[in-house]
């Protein structure tokens, strides 16, 4: 079994054509990643969705606490 058919297999139809077809071009791209960077497509999934992921998102709300933050501020200053 190629490692395309072993991680296509690990998920059922969902039914919806277009969520399948994307779906089954991102596990593509994910065994192709992974092969490039010689590791398993399991072990980009845990590195991608529960590392990098959660990482990105929590710098993201961050960045968004800050910059609402500093623009309240400027909203005072310039009121005054």
């Amino acid at each position: 079994m190629t490692e395309y058919e072993r991680a296509l297999s690990t998920m059922g139809d969902s039914g919806i054509h277009w969520i399948d077809v994307l779906f089954r071009w991102c596990v593509v791209l994910l065994v192709d990643a992974a092969e490039v960077l010689g590791i398993s497509y399991e072990a980009l999934n845990i590195y991608l969705f529960v590392f990098l992921l959660p990482l990105a998102l929590l710098c993201s709300g961050l960045l968004n606490i800050f910059l609402y933050k500093r623009f309240r501020d400027e909203v005072v200053k310039a009121r005054v």
